[in-house]
């Protein structure tokens, strides 16, 4: 199939208005490997449009030269609905207003169980039927999901392009961050030449986030299924979420490189038929996120960081501190930030304003912290 851009209209919210998703299409319907990329579920993150768009610039030659092998899919604009959020001037993407509101990159629809009700009984010794078999069900299960309001339609619409594909990469960022992604603890040697390439230093892996997000929803299937299954079910999905640096991180150059790295994924990968691409020198370390220390503001107030991205960081060092602007003694007014671990200061909020008890950092470290419970990995529900 030549390479196609397919509109998604999504349900009318209101009145005379409509929004709609365009989606890349190469390669041959049916084809694998499969690859599925979206970028901007949270609607407030710009980075992924950017680099997708040359992507996808890339794409088109490769299909002009007859390369692309499997079949990829790519959602450059995934969430119309909350980029539409604009209030004055700022647009608050990562929450829904309308439809019960919560964060678009969370509680996505589980089906798991339904799929292993109907599968369970016709599974064989055939890995390959299995995933036939499976893959068959979960769409099929996807197409009965509701479709009534615009952001179910939005879910549907977007799980029914990626539910049956082998790779599955969400394109998001952080407020300041360096190049980090989080994925299933199953996947650390199968991305690493991915996160190689890009050139990432972090990744925090996890068993179970309870988050429900985009990317955990589209490998939930076969992580249930394994459990009583294991070996007759291969993992017919693999999934994660990049996170592109930060939210101003966006220049041509960044976009570029960062598609290029895409690219040469894709080239090992055997999606696309091209020489191989050296990969770079890499200090990749996984840690859990288990492991990962939320920083949190003493209080309300200005932030100043005493440490940049990327630095590393020792419990019970000071990485900053928060200034009460409210304070009568301005010689007390500044609150210490304190690392609650060993590692490295990763991530970190833009906005310099805090509230009290608001997360403003991420620092990855090594060992579980007690305060941190498996299931409830990711706070902003």
């Amino acid at each position: 199939m030549p390479y196609q851009i397919m509109t998604h209209n999504l349900p009318t919210a209101t009145l005379g208005t409509s929004r709609l998703i365009k989606a890349h299409h190469f390669g041959t319907v049916g084809a694998r490997p499969k690859v599925y990329l979206q970028a901007g579920l949270h609607a407030d993150e710009w980075p992924g449009f950017l680099v997708l768009n040359e992507l996808i610039k890339r794409l088109r030659k490769a299909d002009d030269d007859g390369a692309i092998i499997g079949e990829i899919i790519i959602v450059p604009v995934a969430n119309p609905i909350g980029l539409a959020q604009n209030f004055h001037g700022y647009i608050p993407g990562r929450f829904a207003f309308s439809d019960g509101g919560g964060n678009f990159n969370r509680n996505w629809p589980q089906i798991a169980e339904k799929v292993e009700q109907r599968i369970r009984h016709d599974i064989d010794g055939s890995p390959e039927n299995n995933i036939k078999l499976i893959r068959e069900v979960i769409m099929d299960e996807v197409m009965s999901l509701p479709e009534t309001t615009e952001l179910q339609g939005l879910r549907k619409t977007l799980m029914l392009m990626s539910m049956d594909a082998d790779e599955v990469l969400d394109l998001h960022c952080s407020g300041e961050a360096c190049m980090h992604a989080y994925l299933p603890q199953e996947f650390e040697d199968y991305f690493k030449p991915l996160l190689v390439h890009l050139k990432a230093k972090v990744g925090l892996s996890e068993l179970e986030t309870g988050a429900a997000s985009f990317d955990e929803t589209n490998v939930s299937v076969w992580r249930h299924l394994k459990k009583d299954f294991a070996h007759l079910i291969p993992w017919g999905c693999r999934s994660l979420t990049l996170e592109l640096r930060g939210e101003n991180d966006i220049t041509k150059e960044m976009a570029l490189e960062d598609a290029n790295a895409l690219f040469a994924y894709l080239i090992d990968r055997k999606v696309i038929d091209a020489p191989p691409v050296e990969p770079p020198a890499s200090d990749l370390t996984y840690y859990p996120l288990d492991a990962m220390d939320l920083v949190k503001t003493p209080c309300a107030g200005i932030v100043c960081y005493h440490k940049n991205i990327g630095d590393p960081v020792e419990e019970g060092e000071v990485i900053g501190e928060v200034v009460d602007l409210m304070n009568d003694d301005v010689e007390q007014s500044a609150q210490l930030l304190i690392a609650r671990t060993n590692g490295v200061l990763f991530a970190r909020l833009q906005r310099r304003l805090v509230i009290c008890g608001e997360s403003i950092a991420k620092i990855a470290g090594k060992e579980h912290l007690p305060f941190r419970e498996i299931g409830k990995l990711f706070e902003d529900k």
